[in-house]
């Protein structure tokens, strides 16, 4: 064993980490930017003649709002899958061996693929929008466009993020229903073991011959 290796493990612990959690803050901190710009903007109410429409704060409010959870559920489920590195590598490689595919890297890189860039470029993408409602806000308040031509622009960006939370949202349930796939497939193969080998105890078998369904009976006693 290595007593380097050891004694960093030993006081500071493994230390795991994803860059995607630094390109998640930074989508954060940019979102907040984007709904303090929000803020600014005049609503239009008598007798002031100019300015947005309440509804229309609030539904890129919303908007915003939806995509800062985003990110934060990201940063969670992130954190989660880095805890469980381990694990998903061990119950891959265990999956490979029962299904002699030992020379692919397939269930691994599909189960750990958020925390090894899959989802950069679609946060960075949310940032990419935050940014530009910063920017079509301080035009607006510069007087360098109109109400008409805010909303439009605001519009079109919020409908930008539907499909980059979309996609994020859609790698983690895919790796979440991975990760039960290959739970279940090693919980199937050691009960089968112990199965097989229950079946061979009179005791046991008297019991399992009263309950189990008549498939599982009959291949049973075919083995």
């Amino acid at each position: 064993m290595n007593t380097d290796i050891y004694n960093i493990i030993k006081d500071k612990g493994l230390g795991l980490h994803s860059p995607t959690l630094n390109i998640i803050n930074d989508t954060g901190a940019e979102l907040a930017k984007a709904l303090v710009a929000v803020n600014r903007l005049p609503i239009i109410m008598p007798p002031l003649t100019t300015g947005v429409p309440q509804s229309f704060i609030d539904n890129i409010t919303a908007s915003i709002a939806s995509a800062t959870a985003c990110t934060n559920q990201s940063a969670i489920n992130i954190q989660d899958n880095l805890n469980n590195v381990f694990t998903s590598i061990t119950q891959s490689s265990m999956v490979n061996n029962l299904e002699g595919i030992d020379h692919t890297c397939a269930n691994l890189t599909n189960l750990t693929g958020s925390i090894t860039g899959e989802i950069d470029n679609f946060l960075t993408g949310i940032k990419d929008v935050a940014t530009q409602q910063i920017k079509r806000i301080e035009d607006y308040l510069n007087g360098a466009i109109n109400e008409a031509d805010l909303q439009s622009y605001l519009d079109d960006l919020i409908a930008q993020l539907e499909p980059l939370k979309k996609f994020i949202l859609g790698i983690f349930e895919k790796e979440k229903a991975l990760f039960l796939e290959l739970k279940n497939k090693i919980e199937a193969s050691s009960l089968t073991q112990s199965l097989e080998a229950l079946w061979n105890n009179p005791c046991a078998q008297m019991l399992l011959n009263q309950t189990l369904p008549d498939d599982l009976k009959g291949l049973l006693n075919g083995q």
